[in-house]
């Protein structure tokens, strides 16, 4: 097992040595289908940071994106929801956080948590109150806490929760789980989801994914990933902390304001047709920026192979011109405001019909 890993681990550092670090994957390993965000620590053009809320405060990851420049990004601690009875009505986590050397968090342990960590030279490491890198609390830069601890240097550590009867239903049902890891060479940080397992079954298939160190993340209704400034998954709530990705030199509010404008102008071209030709024109842009955006992704990805049978299991997006990127993040931001559009054309034309029942 060990020596697949390993060999996995060198062929991925050789072959892969100039990749870039706003990648997508989807792979399937085990019939779990993968899909995650590839950052590489050596990147000169992404900027991977930890983003933290304070307490009481959860937000829309869109807003906090187009406000920051964002141009990926994904849940990751366990909070409290407002929304439970149970937390007081507030958003609130006990999960220590990081943020350029400051520690955010209710306790002076982490106890049994475990921090995922970034120094300053964008390293990745994993602490632990006297029990992991002891001497590097003050080595973390960006960093949040979280459990269970999934692999430390290849190693499953699950039992040691079970051991202290932390495993509960939750973290047994076979739902989508979401992590964060590192590979053995400490130049690849992956996260996002595994579909359909237990926390038990993760890190075994984690292993096979080619972690080396991993940590379990929040998952169900607050699980949320937006790439290149569309949503790959909503949440079903407002959310506190996220880990982000920057692109330099990319100017999203320059594209935001670039594409309400654009939207605008067809709003207005539209403005006499009837309310089904309005429909079917957005709808046919909508359709010709999706193919505009799909090309651009095949034009920059690469097919993935399982290493025992080499047959294809997934592929890689990697766009390394930043004019794609904005294309991109324009496509997507224009189809978002096409889609808002829609409904308020819907909405319109269902009060037009309310009123004229109203005749009968």
């Amino acid at each position: 097992m060990y020596k697949k890993i390993i060999l996995f681990s060198i062929i991925f550092f050789f072959f892969f040595e100039n990749s870039f670090a706003n990648n997508y994957i989807e792979r399937t390993i085990d019939w779990h289908k993968f899909r995650t965000i590839k950052y590489d620590v050596k990147s000169k053009d992404y900027i991977f940071k930890i983003w933290i809320n304070p307490d009481f405060w959860a937000t829309s990851l869109r807003e906090l994106m187009e406000k920051n420049n964002w141009v990926s990004a994904i849940n990751w601690v366990f909070f409290c929801p407002a929304s439970y009875s149970e937390c007081g009505w507030k958003n609130f986590t006990n999960n220590e956080r990081y943020f350029k050397w400051i520690k955010i968090g209710t306790s002076s342990s982490t106890q049994d948590r475990v921090v995922f960590a970034i120094d300053k030279k964008n390293k990745p490491f994993l602490y632990q109150t006297n029990k992991l890198n002891m001497d590097r609390e003050s080595d973390i830069y960006y960093g949040f806490a979280n459990f269970p601890l999934l692999l430390q240097d290849w190693e499953s550590k699950i039992q040691d929760y079970i051991d202290l009867g932390l495993v509960d239903s939750k973290m047994t049902a076979k739902i989508d789980r979401n992590f964060i890891c590192s590979d053995i060479t400490n130049r690849f940080i992956y996260t996002w989801y595994v579909s359909s397992i237990s926390l038990l079954d993760l890190p075994d298939l984690l292993l096979k994914f080619g972690c080396y160190n991993a940590l379990n993340l929040d998952a169900g209704w607050s699980s949320a990933m937006i790439y290149n400034g569309r949503y790959i998954l909503w949440p079903a709530r407002d959310i506190m902390d996220w880990v982000v990705i920057e692109r330099k030199w990319l100017d999203t509010k320059n594209i935001i304001d670039n594409s309400v404008k654009v939207v605008s102008i067809i709003e207005k071209k539209i403005s006499k047709m009837s309310y089904n030709e309005k429909i079917d024109y957005i709808n046919n842009l909508i359709s010709s920026l999706t193919k505009l955006r799909t090309s651009i992704y095949e034009k920059n990805s690469k097919d993935l192979y399982d290493l025992e049978t080499w047959k294809k299991n997934g592929y890689e997006i990697e766009i390394k011109s930043l004019k794609n990127i904005e294309i991109i993040y324009m496509v997507n931001y224009i189809n978002k405001l096409f889609s808002e559009l829609k409904i308020k054309l819907t909405d319109e034309n269902n009060q037009i019909e309310d009123k004229n029942n109203l005749l009968f």
